[in-house]
């Protein structure tokens, strides 16, 4: 049996997360194992520069909780996270709220100039960051959000953050389908399946909509704690409103590692049948829908008719360029006297990358007549 922990929580005060922390190790029989460890390595989601009130991000809070527990039980602590597109670390570090962790409590933050990698595998061949694979165990700290691409993002897809920013963007190239894609997120989390000790889900704040990065913040009140992080994963949809089984980073994850629903055991203040109120999860569904009927053989007989692409905001835009050196076709320009990217609908692939990499939530999706009538 599989253990999942709940906790109903409403805000981010430190002495209560704790609290909470210490209850969810001990019912999931995890203390004894984190307790005797000499070193972690901490890895939150820090997708971009946002500030921890919008929902993007794990709130620095949640990790000062861990950090202060894990410091008590004289465990060496350091971080690291890949953040997307071209983000300068230091920036998403400070706009995160990280930055002030690194000085109060001393821990290491690796940045991938001062790290190196691997280059594991091939067709495709991955580029993973030295320290996950170095370490001697991590704690995997996900933020509960929505995902337009992938439906879902929590346990199992944080760790697409052990790949270097600009590498991730050549795997949207390679792989636009989103089920061909969900099979890449599973061989970079199952590359350090073995070092993770625990996964602490933050669903305090999180988002829903046209997650990961420009829906809309909401208090879910939810943490959610496991040593397993697919069964965290598949808890996690439940609350959210999802059918697991449609979500092809959690499907393909269950049947790989053979873990069924019934193993798994919920704890604590929710259940498995319990779900949240008023969370839109429509938007990911329908996206997540015209993604794949876009990637099939007939895609190009399908635009003809139904035309879906990004556009972008002139009163959002700051023209900080993110989205065109992180797009993985080339598909964006700055043209003279323009105040948006220009897109070469003929290259678009639809990886949404431009979107997700936004940090102004100035790109979004178009649909046309046809696409709204019969893809919605």
């Amino acid at each position: 049996m599989i253990k999942v922990v709940s906790r109903n929580c409403q805000s981010y005060e430190i002495k209560k997360l704790k609290e909470h922390f210490i209850e969810i190790f001990f019912e999931s029989n995890s203390l004894k194992k984190i307790k005797s460890l000499e070193s972690v390595l901490l890895k939150p989601n820090l997708l971009g520069p946002y500030s921890p009130q919008k929902g993007v991000t794990t709130h620095p809070i949640f990790v000062s909780a861990l950090i202060e527990i894990l410091k008590d039980f004289n465990i060496k602590i350091s971080l690291m996270d890949n953040p997307g597109g071209v983000n300068k670390y230091e920036k998403v570090l400070e706009k995160c709220g990280y930055t002030n962790l690194k000085k109060k409590y001393g821990i290491k933050i690796f940045n991938l100039t001062e790290t190196g990698i691997y280059k594991i595998g091939k067709n495709p061949k991955y580029v993973v960051s030295k320290p996950f694979l170095d370490c001697q165990a991590i704690i995997n700290l996900p933020k509960l959000k929505t995902h337009t691409f992938t439906l879902m993002t929590c346990a199992i897809k944080n760790f697409y953050g052990i790949i270097p920013g600009l590498a991730k963007a050549n795997y949207h190239r390679l792989f636009p389908n989103p089920t061909k894609f969900a099979e890449v997120i599973l061989n970079t989390y199952s590359l350090v399946k073995e070092k993770i000790v625990f996964n602490l889900m933050d669903g305090i704040i999180g988002m829903d909509g046209s997650g990961p990065s420009s829906g809309n913040p909401k208090n879910f009140g939810v943490i959610l704690g496991s040593k397993d992080a697919i069964a965290l994963d598949i808890c996690a949809a439940n609350l959210l409103g999802f059918n697991f089984k449609k979500i092809p980073i959690i499907y393909l994850s269950a049947k790989k590692y053979d873990l069924s629903y019934q193993e798994i055991k919920m704890l604590g203040d929710f259940q498995k049948k319990d779900v949240l109120e008023n969370v839109n999860i429509q938007k990911c569904i329908i996206s997540n829908r015209i993604l794949r009927i876009f990637s099939t053989p007939l895609k190009n007989f399908i635009k003809i008719f139904f035309k879906i692409y990004p556009v972008f905001s002139p009163k959002k835009c700051t023209q900080c360029g993110n989205c065109i050196k992180f797009c993985p076709t080339s598909a964006l320009t700055f043209s003279k006297n323009s105040t948006i990217p220009k897109l070469d609908r003929s290259k678009c692939i639809l990886c949404l990358c431009c979107i997700e990499i936004c940090p102004q939530s100035a790109s979004s999706l178009k649909k046309s007549l046809l696409s709204k009538i019969f893809l919605n």
